[in-house]
């Protein structure tokens, strides 16, 4: 099927030049012989919608404090999608009631999820969910903004944490407490934006008839393959299985770096759990610059394989954005324009390994949508759920390992490769405490809480699972520190109940790993074959494709960390 993208005329900030195409395809008569075709003429649609959305994003993350983009962002959010929702509401039911239709293969997966769509939507959710776009911006701009003085200099809270590696304990505790204060400075802001969005988040369940906002967003986020009582089953199994592993890699490095405990200065602020500190003389430092990176980047992708390689390469001509500065939105991610067939990655690389897996993170997501978009005709199918997405990015890490040896194009000798190796098993490990955390204190919030939950019963929450899930790091007298732990979540503000498809992946891209450990080139065939794929599959049959079992009870977590434990030793 050759997609068209004959929609010269749509400006996405202007509803009067979408509103015909959408009555075109309302009017049309759909039959089960042509419902292919018609679905291919809003998928065009769409495409040309998300990829004017992709570039205002762009815009608003790479310079938070850009008022035109800003703006732009603001009209298309509160003008032009309330109105995009109803129309898209109104497509999914004349999909749905085409008489003697039955989905294939490749809509399938569309259709259930169309079917959900239909199930979720009222219109006076509209002006909420517009409300709650708008207002999780506002989290962006907040820690966007942040930065401490150091040596006289401004810097941003990815620089500042870059110095949470110095050999210098002082300098380590001297500049956490001040990442800590410049966000201290703003908690009555946090707490209120977030009070505001619980009660916006609770309103969507209640009109949509749902009893809490837990129920409505799984719904919502297409969860038709595992349940919260599943998730239960897995924060369990983390707490049996890992939470004891990685209590022991902190008392470790606790005890090789020379100290009786690991302090919250010896990990970082965005990745809370994985220690910066090591008993080496000098932190990993793979890279001096952005374009440096790119070039290893490049060299490390195409020794994965030769296309990823050309993938990278196409990136490389304006659509990565590497960098850390001022006013840059924080963390890193992917995003892609399913129009011009072109992914991006945006992150805020300071010179440390972290950087470097990020973009190897990263680098997996853009991968998945490429060969996606090779193999897919549907705007729907270009994304997989994120429960795989993330197999996609996570396996790319490990995927890329042999490769990050300067003898087989990478940046490290042999000693420093074997702690980078370290450095990434064990942030695995330490992770799916972490994770737990923050997937539990939402189950609670939007499942349990009570109705008139305060943010102190949030800051005491997330103390009570971080003493739970993470006793390795010491934070006696810092309550209020630690207490305010989900005031660096992002997630929590901006995108409830994500990050549960962290863990599960990390499931699937370990047994990705453990194919390749035996076979490399073929775990490398079944990582793209199930990248092609897309969204055609349900979650179980996409983690086959890839090699994997779909699976987060007690015995297969336990048997990957065993795992990673056996593979720890021989680089040790």
């Amino acid at each position: 099927m050759t997609r068209t993208r004959n929609y010269p005329d749509v400006n996405v900030l202007d509803w009067s030049t979408i509103e015909p195409h959408v009555n075109a395809l309302l009017e049309a008569e759909v039959t089960p012989e042509n419902v292919r075709d018609w679905l291919q003429q809003w998928s065009d649609l769409e495409s040309v919608l998300d990829e004017e959305m992709s570039w205002i994003y762009r815009a608003i993350t790479e310079n938070t404090a850009d008022e035109e983009a800003n703006a732009r962002f603001q009209k298309v959010v509160g003008e032009v999608f309330p109105q995009w929702q109803v129309a898209e509401q109104r497509l999914n039911e004349k999909w749905v009631a085409v008489e003697g239709y039955q989905p294939d293969e490749e809509t399938a997966q569309v259709f259930r999820r169309v079917k959900a769509e239909i199930e979720l939507f009222t219109e006076e959710n509209i002006p909420i969910i517009t409300e709650l776009q708008l207002r999780s911006k506002r989290y962006q701009e907040i820690t966007g903004g942040l930065s401490i003085q150091w040596r006289g200099e401004d810097i941003t809270i990815p620089q500042a944490e870059a110095h949470l590696a110095d050999r210098d304990r002082a300098v380590r505790e001297q500049v956490w407490r001040q990442v800590m204060d410049a966000y201290l400075v703003h908690r009555e802001e946090l707490n209120e934006l977030f009070m505001d969005l619980l009660v916006k988040r609770r309103q969507l369940a209640k009109n949509a008839g749902y009893p809490d906002f837990r129920s409505y967003q799984w719904i919502r986020k297409g969860r038709f393959d595992y349940t919260p009582e599943d998730c239960a089953v897995f924060h369990n199994a983390i707490e049996q299985e890992v939470v004891p592993l990685a209590t022991e890699m902190y008392a470790n490095i606790a005890q090789e770096t020379g100290l009786d405990r690991l302090r919250p200065w010896e990990t970082g602020v965005g990745s809370p759990w994985l220690p910066t500190v090591d008993p080496y003389d000098q932190p990993l430092h793979p890279f001096d610059d952005v374009a440096e990176l790119e070039e290893v980047g490049q060299r490390v992708f195409a020794r994965v394989h030769p296309d990823f390689g050309g993938y990278f390469q196409a990136m490389r001509d304006g659509f990565l954005d590497l960098a850390s500065r001022p006013n840059k939105a924080p963390g890193g991610y992917m995003n892609s324009f399913p129009v011009s067939g072109k992914a991006y990655i945006f992150m805020n690389a300071v010179g440390t390994h972290r950087n470097f897996r990020t973009l190897m993170h990263e680098g997996g997501h853009a991968f998945h949508f490429f060969e996606a978009f090779q193999h897919q005709d549907l705007i729907w199918n270009y994304h997989a759920p994120l429960e795989f997405s993330e197999v996609a990015s996570m396996s790319m890490e490990l995927l890329s390992m042999p490769y990050w040896k300067q003898e087989e194009g990478g940046v490290y000798d042999a000693e420093d490769y074997r702690r980078a190796v370290t450095e990434q098993l064990t942030g695995i490990v330490t992770f799916l405490p972490y994770m737990a955390v923050v997937d539990k204190l939402q189950h609670w919030l939007y499942a349990d809480a009570a109705e008139d939950v305060t943010p102190d019963d949030i800051d005491a929450k997330w103390s009570e699972l971080w003493d739970r899930f993470m006793p390795g790091i010491d934070y006696s007298g810092l309550d209020v520190e630690k207490a305010t732990g989900w005031h660096r979540k992002g997630h929590i503000f901006g995108s409830p109940f994500y990050y549960i498809e962290y863990g599960l992946a990390q499931m699937g891209a370990l047994q990705v790993w453990r194919n390749a450990l035996a076979d490399q080139d073929q775990a490398v065939a079944d990582y793209r074959r199930a990248l092609a794929a897309g969204y055609t599959r349900p979650l179980p049959g996409l983690f086959e494709l890839a090699g994997a079992r779909f699976a987060f009870d007690r015995q297969s977590v336990g048997e990957l960390m065993a795992l990673v434990r056996d593979q720890l030793a021989k680089a040790l």
